[in-house]
């Protein structure tokens, strides 16, 4: 289980080491005022996600994310603030150099306040909704008796089923081992017969012929 502060740890150490090799005054790093329009940033940014009941690790999870967009988006303006500047060039670049700082703490952040479970957390809320959406799905294929009562054969049933389901029609065709000319006759007799002209109105046509 990786540890917030452990990580903030191994980055500071990482930078200093990267600083150091580079022989650079570190100091120059430091901007408090920056930072802070940065937390502030972010948390507008990330406030209209925030949901009732939502868990601690979620939004900070989201709080990291939007941290990136804020960086970035503060970057640009600083940039964009020093080089509409009538400054001599050497002043420029070195003032535009400061600005990439935002960035920098965004990056900290968003590795700092995101934790592994975080991570297993939405990847399983993800998995949750597409079961449920999987689950909504397949509640609409229409059963042997709905098709039977709309006038379809046992086999256009099959193909009606599979069709509800968003197979196309070379899915169907390996599916019942049938080729895909005789699929595509089938399903123009079932279109005939529930007298619609797309595949995703197949499901609500049925059961009004129920």
């Amino acid at each position: 289980m990786k540890k917030q502060w452990q990580t903030g740890v191994y980055l500071i150490l990482y930078i200093l080491i990267l600083v150091f090799m580079a022989d650079f005054n570190v100091m120059l790093l430091l901007d408090l005022k920056s930072f802070f329009i940065l937390l502030a940033g972010t948390f507008l940014l990330a406030l209209p996600f925030y949901e009732k009941g939502m868990g601690k690790d979620e939004f900070l999870y989201i709080y990291g994310s939007k941290a990136i967009e804020a960086g970035l988006i503060q970057v640009f303006l600083l940039s964009f603030i020093r080089l509409s500047e009538d400054k001599g060039y050497e002043s420029i670049l070195k003032d535009v150099a400061l600005c990439f700082r935002p960035m920098l703490y965004a990056f900290c952040i968003r590795l700092i306040l995101t934790k592994e479970e975080t991570y297993s957390y939405l990847a399983g809320r993800a998995e949750d909704q597409e079961k449920k959406e999987t689950s909504e799905h397949y509640s609409e294929i229409p059963s042997h008796e709905t098709c039977r009562a709309a006038g379809l054969t046992r086999r256009e049933s099959e193909i009606a089923a599979l069709i509800c389901r968003g197979c196309s029609n070379r899915e169907i065709a390996d599916d019942l081992v049938i080729s895909e000319t005789t699929v595509k006759k089938h399903v123009s007799n079932i279109f005939e017969k529930t007298e619609i002209n797309r595949r995703e109105d197949l499901s609500v046509a049925l059961k009004k012929k129920e």
